[in-house]
């Protein structure tokens, strides 16, 4: 696998999970992502996530969507690469994690 040089130098990951209303569900962060690649859009993804309305967290799991990258600043002034990750999530995958499910009347 080819990864491009922005992906090799990330230092953290912020995965949103959204639902197919735009919704978010669910998210995660991950703050030493180093030497590891960023899935892509179209990849599936499935992890740990801080669930919306909710106390604890639970895995949820979905296509990547989108991704962006953002080139912030450490404390002492060198570079580093934040990646956002948007996760579509199933439908199914949306009402086991939060519990409540409403009809579609």
């Amino acid at each position: 696998m080819k990864t491009e040089l922005r992906e090799a130098m990330t230092s953290g990951v912020y995965v949103e999970f959204r639902d197919a209303q735009g919704n978010t569900v669910g998210q995660a962060l991950y703050t030493d992502w180093r030497g590891r690649p960023v899935p892509a859009v179209g990849d599936l993804i499935a992890c740990h996530a801080q669930v919306s309305g909710a106390r604890l967290a639970g895995k949820l799991s979905g296509r990547v969507i989108s991704r962006q990258f953002e080139l912030q600043s450490e404390l002492d002034g060198s570079p580093c690469v934040w990646a956002q990750l948007i996760v579509e999530i199933t439908n199914g995958n949306a009402r086991s994690r939060r519990g409540v499910t409403f009809s579609l009347n």
